[in-house]
């Protein structure tokens, strides 16, 4: 099996909620909400790079919108003062001429998140340590919070080699093929001095047995 597809998409409405929610009426309104929320997270990923920001969650209404940060470090993303925070929604407001509400929710075991670990371990990569030292860190760290399994890969020039290749690293038992399995995911690069190397994680947080008792009952049928 390929494994092609995103597994966070792949499992929406099944264990994965959905990263935008809102309802329009029209399919002009449709396509106009889309590429606003493209901008807002690229907005959001470039304004605060890697201040360990687990997801994003974008609500818009007729009379609100909303925009819900999880972090595992509030204080990076308000800053002294609530200033930073301020900056952040001066420019939101003249990217969308919009007023949104910025609403900071914290991360409480941040080893869980596969976005939160990718950039740890781009950063450690960018700090010239060995790429197998960083997988080992990761795989340590994300089962020693209970998680079921952790899969770990890395890619491209590997310490000044010339062919690309990649490496895999994976601890715990791997159900990919279960959509009842809660599985997050992230791919991101890191910018290394001898060049730039991509970074995927796997997290298998736990499974629904909920869902594996109503396939059973279905089943009997």
């Amino acid at each position: 099996m390929w494994q092609k597809a995103d597994p966070r998409g792949f499992r929406v409405w099944i264990t994965q909620p959905w990263p935008s929610e809102w309802f329009v009426s029209t399919q002009k309104d449709s396509s106009s909400f889309f590429v606003e929320d493209i901008k807002i997270r690229e907005l959001i990923e470039k304004f605060y790079f890697r201040s360990a920001i687990s997801k994003i969650v974008i609500r818009k209404d007729v009379s609100w919108w909303e925009i819900l940060i999880f972090t595992a470090k509030p204080a990076w993303i308000i800053w002294k003062d609530w200033k930073t925070l301020e900056t952040f929604e001066k420019k939101l407001k003249k990217l969308t001429g919009k007023q949104f509400k910025v609403t900071i929710k914290e991360v409480r075991v941040p080893e869980l998140s596969a976005k939160i670990m990718a950039e740890f371990a781009c950063m450690q990569l960018e700090n010239r340590i060995s790429y197998r030292r960083v997988a080992k860190w990761v795989l340590q760290k994300v089962m020693e919070k209970w998680a079921i399994w952790v899969k770990f890969q890395i890619g491209w020039r590997l310490w000044w080699v010339d062919l690309s290749r990649s490496e895999t690293f994976s601890d715990g038992r791997i159900p990919l093929q279960t959509l009842r399995a809660d599985v997050d995911y992230h791919y991101t690069t890191a910018f290394t001095k001898y060049g730039i190397l991509w970074v995927k994680v796997w997290i298998c947080k736990s499974e629904n047995t909920q869902i594996s008792k109503q396939k059973s009952a279905m089943d009997k049928i």
